[in-house]
């Protein structure tokens, strides 16, 4: 992907990088979310889009590396460069974070500071990596401290489901001297300003910020990676999907996920 290039050119309406349109439907052209149709049960796209898996690899463990888990694992090890001994806040402990967590146990981590405010996600996080856990970026942060004899975090990972900036200045709280900020999380409006920081701290404790899509991960060789690890026990999926749904429950599915009852809903057509 490039600017100017054909992906870019048609992403946004839903068309294929050809310039066509994947669906029609009464003879009108229909785009496909970010290309892959969403909830549909067909989809069209290029084989240079597919990745092999195993034809053991059930369906609904697949599902679950087309996003959430190579963002959240790669966002710690990729993008955070977490290290053996770092003390890493993760904020947001969903279907993303919880695999950050996963990301940054399985990278050395000697503490890892899963923050959210429902209590069930905290408790998940717990048992996939995390060595602690706190409400609020605030307790959080004097959790970091007191942990690294007041050093702060090494990383903090940024995975809510939306970012703004009282969350984003509740993270850097956490960051220590050295530390890197990533932000996985996006806005919910694009123009929003979600980071406004003092610059001086940054500059005097050599601080990084840090993007991350899709974690820095290659899909091509990521995918088979992370389930090759789940396959040897070394990475948990399975528990990870909460819930299924029918496509008839799909209402249910985001009244769950708003209320905080899932780390992951599948969807499974009948």
């Amino acid at each position: 992907m490039r600017p100017g290039g054909p992906t870019c050119a048609t992403i946004a309406t839903g068309q294929l990088p050809t310039g066509t349109w994947p669906f029609t439907l009464d003879g009108e052209a229909l785009g496909g979310y970010c290309m892959v149709g969403a909830f549909a049960r067909h989809t069209l796209l290029s084989e240079y889009s597919c990745v092999r898996i195993e034809p053991w690899v059930p369906m609904d463990t697949a599902a679950l590396l087309s996003c959430s888990v190579p963002t959240g694992w790669g966002s710690a090890v990729y993008a955070g460069g977490v290290k053996p001994g770092d003390t890493v806040v993760v904020v947001g402990a969903g279907g993303v974070g919880v695999n950050a967590v996963q990301g940054a146990a399985h990278a050395g981590a000697q503490h890892v500071i899963a923050v959210d405010p429902v209590a069930f996600k905290r408790d998940f996080a717990m048992t996939v990596g995390a060595t602690h856990t706190a409400e609020d970026t605030r307790a959080a942060a004097d959790l970091a401290h007191q942990l690294s004899w007041g050093v702060g975090a090494d990383v903090v990972v940024v995975t809510t489901g939306e970012l703004d900036a009282e969350t984003t200045k509740g993270a850097v709280r956490c960051v220590g001297k050295g530390g890197t900020l990533v932000l996985t999380a996006l806005a919910g409006v694009a123009t929003e300003t979600t980071l406004s920081l003092l610059g001086n701290p940054i500059t005097v404790f050599e601080q990084r910020i840090q993007g991350s899509l899709f974690g820095g991960c290659n899909p091509f060789r990521d995918i088979p990676r992370l389930l090759r690890m789940h396959q040897e026990g070394s990475l948990e999926l399975d528990s990870l999907i909460t819930r299924r749904y029918s496509l008839e429950e799909l209402r249910q599915g985001y009244a769950d996920q708003a209320a905080g009852e899932t780390i992951r809903g599948l969807l499974v057509h009948g």
